[in-house]
């Protein structure tokens, strides 16, 4: 949903003024750097969730009911991390 006239007016004298006041800050904050942390975020959550699907497998053979919730909470987890990585992003 896109911002109204006077929401982007208003966000756009916030962008300016955190310009003024701290430039430095202002330089390091970057759509590009929000979209590598993402795709970080993402791709870590995708591996951890592998390595729990993997253990939760090894693990349903000693106690099955553990090792199911391992594999699922792990299945969950590399589908959160999918959906976050090709989530679009947000378009004003």
């Amino acid at each position: 949903m896109p911002l109204s006239e006077g929401e982007q007016r208003r966000l756009d004298e916030i962008e300016r003024a955190l310009r003024t006041d701290d430039p430095k800050f202002a330089a390091t904050i970057t759509i590009d750097h929000l979209r590598r942390h993402r795709a970080v975020v993402a791709g870590t959550a995708f591996i951890l969730g592998m390595v729990a699907l993997v253990t939760g497998l090894v693990v349903a053979d000693a106690a099955l009911w553990v090792g199911v919730v391992i594999t699922v909470a792990g299945f969950a987890a590399m589908v959160g991390g999918t959906v976050l990585y090709f989530r679009p992003g947000r378009r004003g």
